[in-house]
Order: C-alpha cells, then sequence, then structure tokens
C-alpha cells in the first residue's frame, strides 16, 4: 500500500502527519491542550481528514480527563480505507477539562503500511484552558 502522494487538497508541496509501519510498532501519539468542559450552548467539535492504508492500521480519537487523567474512546477506524483521504467531524461532550489524544498503531508490522492525519481544527465552541488562536491547540 502506498503513502498518500499529496495532503487532503491535492497540494503535492502541502505537509501531513504521517506513521509508517516500516519504522516503528510503537503507537504514535498526538496530545492537544487542555480544554474547558463543553456545555449545551457551545458545540464542540474537532475535524480532520485521514488516510489509513491496508488492514492493520488503526487510528483512534479519545477524550483524556484532566482530573484523573482516565481516557475516553470516542472514535476508531481501522484499516480497508483504499487509500484515500476521508473527512470525520466529532461532536466532544465533556463535563470535565480534557485533551484530545490522535493516535495511531499497527497491529502488524513490515507490510509498508501508513496512517496519516492532516487539517486538524476545532470548531469556536472549544474553548482552551488559556487563551489561544484557533492554530496552535497541539
Amino acid at each position: 500500500m502506498e503513502s498518500p502522494l499529496s495532503d487532503h487538497s491535492g497540494n503535492n508541496t502541502g505537509y501531513f502527519l504521517s506513521l509508517s509501519s516500516t519504522v516503528s510498532s510503537s503507537p504514535a501519539t498526538l496530545k492537544s491542550r487542555v480544554f474547558l468542559p463543553t456545555d449545551t450552548n457551545h458545540v464542540c467539535q474537532i475535524k480532520f481528514y485521514y488516510w489509513i492504508g491496508h488492514i492493520s492500521g488503526k487510528l483512534m480519537v479519545e477524550l483524556q480527563k484532566h482530573g484523573d487523567g482516565s481516557y475516553e474512546n470516542i472514535w476508531q477506524e481501522s484499516g480497508r480505507q483504499q487509500n484515500q483521504w476521508r473527512t470525520n467531524i466529532i461532536t466532544i461532550n465533556s463535563t470535565d477539562k480534557f485533551k484530545v489524544i490522535i493516535q495511531g498503531i499497527f497491529e502488524t508490522q513490515g507490510q509498508a503500511e501508513t496512517i496519516a492525519v492532516d487539517d486538524i481544527s476545532f470548531s469556536e465552541g472549544c474553548f482552551p484552558e488559556f487563551g489561544l488562536d484557533h492554530s496552535n491547540y497541539f
């Protein structure tokens, strides 16, 4: 299976995060900054584009509660994605402060598989614990 030749918009000079099964069998993890609890007046959503090649790749999105450090899996997708970019939007509900964790992992190694993530964004209803602009969440 091939890696993406361009980012999700087709720009072959664009950038994206990529994890290859030939490099490491350990999961690759991306953690956001701390966000305030969500409420009913504001919708907090995360949007991203993803690519999972072949069979054994898995991409997960979890919430890590800031108080006790516990994790809640809110989305996951496995292989068989036909080597194309897909998009996903997840609505986040949390009564505690939280971090968003994006994690890619391969169940087998050495098959030249790829997981990639591009253009991660948060909606304006997601409030970071400390004021940031909307381009600096990770």
